[in-house]
Parts: C-alpha cells; sequence; structure tokens
C-alpha cells in the first residue's frame, strides 16, 4: 500500500511538472502579438473600438498575459479609456475549477498602471478620471479574502485612494454575499475606516465606519469647484465646523428590521442619532440627543448676508426624504445660542404622506417653560402650517439681559395660534392669521420713567414746573393683560390695561413683523389729584379726563412717547374745568 502511494505521489509531480514544462514552452514558442488582430475583432464586434499599441507579454506565475499602452472607446462614445499596462492572470486553480465546471472568476490578478477614463454625461461636460492604479489579487468567488488597492485623481483635482481586503461569493452568475474587511478610503481629506458584511443575496448589511477628523468648511469649498452656485458657509468663530467626524454601526435588512446608530461629533460636541427602520409596515423612528451643544459658534458672521440655519438639516434628511410613516425625536440637555440658553429640550415630530405634526415641544427657558405643538403640510406647492403655543412664567429681565438693545422686565404668560402658507418668507408673513392672550406680572421699562413723562405733561397745563425731585429710571407697572391678533404681516395688541400708581394704562399697539417698527397708543387716565404718594401733584383739570400718548419707532431704538398734540392745544385754550 504504502508503494502504491509513493508511486502515485510520484506520478502526480511528474504529471504536474509536465503542465508546469508545457505550459513553459508554450510562453517560448507562442508569440502573443499574433493574435492583437484577434482580439480586436473580437472587441469590434462586441461594440467596443480597442487599440493596442504596445506588446503584448506572456506572465507565468500566475499564468496570464500583459498588454502595454492599451486603449478602447465604446461604440456609443460614452465612455473612452486607455492604460499605460493591463495585466491580467488565471491560476491553476481556477483553471481546474473551470474544468470541473464550478463557477468561478476566470481572471484571478488584475492590475492597471496609470490609467485614464473619460465618461461623456449626458447633456453635460465629460468627466476625467486620471491617475489610476488598480491592483487586485488572488480573485475568487468562494468568500476567501483577497486585496484590492485602487487609487485614482477625480474631476478638479479629487484624489481618490481605497485599500481593502474583500472576499465575494457567487450563485448563477450573482453575488450573494459580499465581505469588506480593513476598509480604507480617502476622499481629498475625508479618511474613512471600517468594516461591511452583506449576506442572504445581499439583502442584509451589517457593518461600521468611522471618519477621522475633517475640516468641514474646507470640504465646502471643494464642493463648490463641482457646484458653482453651493453657498459656503461664514461663521462668526472661524473654527467652526473645523473638526468633525463620526462613528457609526449599522444592521440593515431590506426586507425586515433596520438599525443604525451614529456618533457625530460636531467641534468636540458629541450628538447621538439612532435610527430604527420597519421596512415591513414602512415606518421610520429617528431620535437625536445629546447633552449639550452650543450653537454660538454657527451664527451667521455679522459682515456677511448668509443663514447658517440649515447647516443642522441634515439631521432631519431621514424623516424629509421618507415617504411612510416617521416620527423624529429630539432631546438634549441644553442647547445655547449666545446668551439664550434652552434647557431640558424635548421634540416629538411624527410624518406621513408630507404631512407633519409637532406634537410636542418642551423646554425651560428665561426661568420659564415653553410648550408648543404644530402641523405643517407639504402636499401642495404652497406649504402651509399651523402653531399653537404658551410660555408660562418666563423671566423678562433674564430675556432682557440675552439681547444688547432691551432692557425690560417683569413675568410673561402667553397663549395664542397662528396660522399661515407660503413658500417664501415674504409669502408667509403676508399670510399670517391668528390670536392669543399676554399677561405681564409687574412690567418694568428701563431706561425711562413713564411717570416723569405724564408730571412734565401735567406742569404743561398747570403752568407751572413741576418741583424738581430725584426720579427713578425705570419703569414700573401694575399687572399688564392684553389681547393680540395676527394680521398678515402685522402683529396687533388690543385692549391692554395696566397701572401706573395712580394712573390707569390701556390701549393699543402694532408691530410690522417685516420692518420691525412698531406703533403704540397709549391712554392714561389720573385717578387721584396726585401721581403717586411720592409724585408730582396732577392739575385738576386733566384729574379723570383721558390723556392719549403716542409712541412710535424700530425695536432697539430709544422708547420715545409723546402725549397727543391735538389734546394739549385743546386742553391750553379752554377755560378752566
Amino acid at each position: 500500500m504504502n508503494i502504491f502511494l509513493k508511486r502515485l505521489s510520484i506520478g502526480l509531480v511528474s504529471f504536474a511538472l509536465l503542465i508546469a514544462l508545457g505550459i513553459f514552452l508554450a510562453t517560448l514558442l507562442i508569440d502573443p502579438n499574433q493574435f492583437k488582430p484577434n482580439i480586436e475583432s473580437a472587441a469590434s464586434n462586441a461594440g467596443v473600438e480597442l487599440g493596442i499599441d504596445g506588446d503584448l507579454a506572456w506572465q507565468f506565475f500566475p499564468l496570464g498575459i500583459s498588454v502595454e499602452k492599451v486603449n478602447f472607446v465604446l461604440g456609443d462614445k460614452s465612455m473612452a479609456a486607455s492604460a499605460d499596462q493591463l495585466s491580467f492572470g488565471v491560476n491553476f486553480s481556477t483553471l481546474i475549477s473551470l474544468a470541473s465546471q464550478h463557477k468561478q472568476l476566470p481572471i484571478s490578478r488584475l492590475l492597471i498602471s496609470n490609467g485614464r477614463v473619460l465618461y461623456a454625461l449626458p447633456n453635460s461636460l465629460p468627466l476625467q478620471f486620471s491617475q489610476i492604479n488598480l491592483s487586485i489579487d488572488n480573485v475568487n468567488s468562494n468568500g476567501q479574502k483577497f486585496p484590492i488597492s485602487l487609487s485614482l485623481v477625480a474631476p478638479k483635482g479629487l484624489k481618490i485612494s481605497l485599500n481593502s481586503e474583500v472576499g465575494i461569493k457567487m450563485s448563477g452568475g450573482a453575488i450573494t454575499d459580499l465581505s469588506i474587511d480593513d476598509l480604507e478610503l480617502k476622499v481629498n481629506k475625508i479618511s474613512i475606516y471600517g468594516r461591511l458584511d452583506a449576506s442572504n443575496n445581499l439583502s442584509r448589511i451589517q457593518g461600521q465606519l468611522t471618519a477621522e477628523p475633517f475640516d468641514l468648511i474646507k470640504q465646502f469649498k471643494l464642493a463648490k469647484r463641482f457646484v458653482p452656485d453651493l453657498l459656503v458657509p461664514k461663521m462668526a468663530d472661524a473654527n467652526a465646523l473645523t473638526n468633525i467626524s463620526f462613528d457609526s454601526l449599522f444592521d440593515i435588512e431590506t426586507d425586515g428590521y433596520s438599525k443604525i446608530q451614529t456618533t457625530l461629533s460636531i467641534d468636540g460636541q458629541p450628538i447621538d442619532i439612532d435610527v430604527d427602520i420597519d421596512h415591513q409596515v414602512y415606518k421610520l423612528n429617528t431620535l437625536v440627543s445629546g447633552k449639550n451643544l452650543d450653537l454660538s459658534p454657527y451664527k451667521t458672521k455679522s459682515s456677511a448676508n448668509t443663514n447658517n440655519s440649515m447647516l443642522f438639516a441634515p439631521l432631519a434628511i431621514p424623516m424629509a426624504v421618507w415617504h411612510g410613516q416617521s416620527q423624529f425625536e429630539l432631546n438634549f440637555m441644553s442647547i445655547e445660542l449666545g446668551k439664550i440658553k434652552l434647557s431640558n429640550l424635548y421634540a416629538n415630530l411624527f410624518g406621513n404622506q408630507n404631512i407633519f405634526n409637532l406634537t410636542s415641544l418642551n423646554g425651560d427657558i428665561f426661568n420659564g417653560h415653553l410648550n408648543a405643538t404644530a402641523s405643517l403640510n407639504l402636499q401642495n406647492s404652497k406649504p402651509s402650517f399651523s402653531i399653537n403655543s404658551s410660555v408660562k412664567d418666563i423671566d423678562l429681565s433674564a430675556f432682557s439681559a440675552s439681547f444688547d438693545d432691551v432692557s425690560i422686565g417683569g413675568i410673561l404668560n402667553f397663549e395664542g395660534n397662528i396660522q399661515g402658507s407660503g413658500a417664501t418668507t415674504e409669502s408667509v408673513l403676508q399670510s399670517l392669521d391668528g390670536i392669543g392672550s399676554i399677561n405681564i406680572d409687574a412690567p418694568t421699562y428701563k431706561g425711562v420713567n413713564l411717570e416723569q413723562s405724564l408730571c412734565n405733561t401735567a406742569a404743561i397745563f398747570g403752568g407751572k414746573p413741576i418741583p424738581k425731585r430725584s426720579w427713578s429710571e425705570n419703569t414700573t407697572l401694575g399687572d399688564l393683560t392684553g389681547n393680540f391678533r395676527f394680521k398678515k404681516d402685522r402683529l396687533v395688541l388690543t385692549d391692554y390695561e395696566t397701572k401706573l400708581a395712580n394712573i390707569d394704562i390701556y390701549g393699543n399697539a402694532d408691530l410690522n413683523l417685516s420692518s420691525l417698527r412698531y406703533a403704540l397708543n397709549t391712554t392714561a387716565l389720573a385717578t387721584q389729584p396726585t401721581s403717586s404718594a411720592n409724585g408730582c401733584k396732577i392739575n385738576p383739570m386733566i384729574v379723570k379726563r383721558e390723556i392719549p400718548f403716542k409712541c412710535k419707532g424700530a425695536l432697539g431704538d430709544k422708547f420715545r412717547c409723546k402725549p397727543d398734540n391735538n389734546l394739549i392745544q385743546t386742553l391750553l385754550l379752554s377755560p378752566k374745568l
């Protein structure tokens, strides 16, 4: 038995050596260049214009052929390509597999050196890819990993490189399983690493992708080469959006349940994004959460007319492009914008067939609480919306401290609803409609003393100057109540009432939301002969008589009011009442 095995082994080795010797002799005796016309003719019959300007040479390990200076053009002229060198090979195991009729890839090795591709886009300029270098070795379709290395220069000088270990399985001429390990993809200055496994006829995809920190502003500038109309955001902080990275885990089943978990880091601020998809019932759930998010660095640069508010819109992209039922949740411990801080923020948004309902928006702001619900209909060319909101116990002093040109105080409570429609800011403002109520406990206005103004007016009617006294620089009023309504681009405050010591104050106001100019019509009614316990005496002829004041200006300007001139003239010329 041992003698038989020994002789069999010797025979097999001898047979293999004979095959190898035969192939070696064939490569010496047969010049592959004689097949050039046949190869070019076969390519022509297939609709490819093939040109081989260099020599063809045999490769022995692995068995194959090398071609120098090769080029081709597709019959429809949509693509043209060339390479300084192209080589491919077939190893013995692949030949044996083919002989036994196993479906294997016939090429085990492919090398392209300094390739170029010109691709013609319909109704556009052609795209050119150059400096293409590709290396694939030990290609097989039985799942064993083989290395792939690719580098090229895309249009506009964009450099792309890819290195990975790839494994594929095929059945019936189609790929059923795909695995990618040690992935290293570089696009310009963005480096992405990870792994990927696709199984069940590529219906289930699992893996992880990680991007090293990169400068998003530089990527915007690069993208502007391809899209000249792209707006590159200009930030107040020069370091904003210069340190972006992400780490994403995903398990996707195209006909089942998918889950994607991503941590996005924006300039050192981590944001967790969890996406759950139930493909069978076509439902999408997205949760965006984090601890603290400071939006101050992303404010528009003061010298620019740009709006950077859409920079974080990609967080809602899954919901925007989904055509089934969707839910978007937002949960942050705090969000800051300058001096404004919103704490314990929670929002819940549902969508279905381009109709979105904000069922909850809650947060603590200015020592008070914000609550709102809303709906948005995008089914028509003219979007429409409605908002119901309320704020409770808002500290106006804290609100005032967040703005350089506002000096007010008090505790604000507000309820209202608003509706509108339109595709532009101007059309939305012109469509506004809604009503509400407002209440301010102990309102104050800093920088002007309304009682002093009233006393000066009373002195005019009395003919005597008021005694000199030290007046406060601020005005403190009694609780203010009122109603408001939206009328196109105007916010109208009606029936408001308050008190300034012994003086009743009431009237209406109008704010133009487009120009931010206001008109305030206030009536003062003195109910006692003195403005207050420590105030001035009021001439009896104006006690219990309405004195209108008119205030006009723009938000942020100094607050100025004056009494009605017609009434002043009437009172001055009238006999003593």
